[in-house]
Formats: C-alpha cells, sequence, structure tokens
C-alpha cells in the first residue's frame, strides 16, 4: 500500500512474537530488507530508533499504534530537532499492524540471489552508535548450515526459546536455524520469563524441549528465583543442548546451575557455550 519494493528497507518494531515473525518473513519473501528493532520501554530506545532511521535509506516501519504515539511524544518532547524530522519522515512511511485488515491474499514472492541482503542487524549502541551489520542470504544460509553440522539439528530436534527475535540468538540461532531444520520450535515471551522464570523449565518440561538457550544471566535469574527450593515439576532429561552465549560466560555459574537442575534428569555435558557475533 505504501509502495515498498525489493531492496528497500522497512524497520520491524513489534513486542509480540505473532506479528513479528509475519512482518519478517512478508518482508524476506518480498525482497525487502528487514531491519528488526527492539521496541524497548526507555527513551535510549527511543533514540536508538530514530538514529537507526537516520543511518537508513528513507525506510518504511512496521509497527503499532500505541508505539508510534510513543515515539511521536518521545520526538515531539524531548528529541532534537534533527529527530523530529526523521520521526516526521518516517511517519509519513509507516504501517500500522492495527490496520492490517488481511492475511490472506497472497504476495509476490521476490526471487532472492545469494548476496542480496536479507535483514540488517543492528549492535545494540551500548558503546556509541548503533552499528548496521547487512547480513545476506548466503552469510545466513552458512551460518546455519556451520550450526547444524556441529549440533546436528534436525526434525526430532524441539526448541525452546525466551530471547527476543530482535536479537541474534533469538532470531538467527532459535528461529531461523530451527526453521531450516525442520525443528518444532517453541517461543516464550522475553518479558513473562523476566517475571516468572521458573515457567521457563516448567515449558520446557512440557513440551519435552531437546533444545534450550540463555545468556549467563538467565541462568543466575532462574537460580536467584529459585532460591533454595528444588525444582517443582521440571524433568529435563529430553535436552540435549542448553546453550550459553551472548554474553561473558562464567563457568562457576555453569556449574552451579548443572549442580541445582542434576536431579531433574539434565545431562552434566549439555552446557553448550557458543559465539556469534553479527
Amino acid at each position: 500500500r505504501l509502495g515498498a519494493r525489493p531492496g528497500e528497507q522497512v524497520i520491524v518494531l513489534l513486542g509480540a512474537y505473532e506479528p513479528f515473525i509475519d512482518a519478517f518473513w512478508a518482508a524476506i519473501l518480498g525482497g525487502i530488507v528487514a531491519v528488526p528493532v527492539a521496541p524497548g520501554i526507555s527513551d535510549e530506545h527511543r533514540h536508538k530508533l530514530l538514529r537507526i532511521a537516520r543511518k537508513l535509506h528513507q525506510p518504511f516501519l512496521y509497527t503499532e499504534q500505541r508505539l508510534l504515539e510513543r515515539i511521536g511524544s518521545f520526538a515531539a518532547g524531548q528529541g532534537r530537532e534533527d529527530e523530529r524530522a526523521v520521526f516526521e519522515a518516517l511517519r509519513a512511511r509507516t504501517f500500522l499492524v492495527d490496520d492490517l485488515d488481511e492475511v490472506a491474499r497472497s504476495g509476490r514472492t521476490h526471487r532472492a540471489s545469494p548476496g542480496d541482503a536479507a535483514f540488517i542487524q543492528f549492535s545494540s549502541g551500548s558503546t556509541g552508535e548503533p552499528k548496521g551489520i547487512v547480513l545476506t542470504h548466503a552469510n545466513l544460509m552458512a551460518n546455519i548450515r556451520g550450526s547444524t553440522e556441529v549440533a546436528h539439528f534436525n526434525a526430532d530436534d524441539v526448541s525452546l526459546s525466551w530471547m527476543p527475535l530482535t536479537h541474534d540468538m533469538g532470531l538467527i540461532g532459535f528461529h531461523l536455524v530451527m526453521l531450516a531444520n525442520g525443528v518444532r520450535a517453541h517461543l516464550m515471551p522475553t518479558e513473562l520469563f523476566v517475571r516468572r522464570p521458573a515457567l521457563w523449565l516448567q515449558l520446557a518440561t512440557r513440551v519435552r524441549a531437546t533444545l534450550l538457550c540463555s545468556p549467563n544471566f538467565g541462568y543466575r535469574h532462574y537460580l536467584k528465583a529459585l532460591a533454595q527450593r528444588a525444582p517443582d515439576g521440571v524433568d529435563l532429561s529430553a535436552v540435549r543442548l542448553i546453550f550459553n552465549g551472548a554474553e561473558p560466560i562464567s563457568v562457576e555459574l555453569c556449574e552451579q546451575f548443572l549442580a541445582r537442575l542434576a536431579g531433574t534428569g539434565l545431562a552434566p555435558t549439555a552446557m553448550y557455550p557458543v559465539y556469534g557475533l553479527a
């Protein structure tokens, strides 16, 4: 409706998994370069979004009404003059998920080449300006192939992740890699894990997950919530790999986590340190 064409860029600013996945794959299949950005809750996240929009070439924005209003209020109240101009340009090229009224109609699939940009992964910007890394279809396929050869992902696997889909581990590791291998993939909202970490491994038990993941802090967060209690109703005997990455890894914490969960059937060799860099 807004005239987006193959090769143009769309910022995908959505918190919920389902509309995010719809938008991400609509962009991929249409040859439009997706730029996933976490909505966040702070002014720093809004600054980051406007900085990213300024770096891109006349991007489109796919978001929801309430998020657009928050960014507009921020730009009008606390944003610099250049940020207000960036927001006005972005608003004119915004498509709202609230306005989506037809999802059954087929679109035209764009035939991608290996060297075409699939999406742009932006760094957090925590140490300066956010940096946009252009990931091609070839980059992603090579990464998927390498990961699969090492970890032997297959259609018998069941994965569970609470990592946001705007993050490498969430989007590439536990969505694209899983999809490519026919894994039955489950996603748990990040904010639900933060509020009620015990649900993570209870859900893993219920779905008989074979693949889990978390950064270092997630294991600490789970153990802190567990306190001195034994894990209740948790059976992790199906888990063959539990990935640990995305931030510095504490061997001491890994050992503590594995020891605390030993009674759940979690193999002492299941913890698998990983490293990824967009």
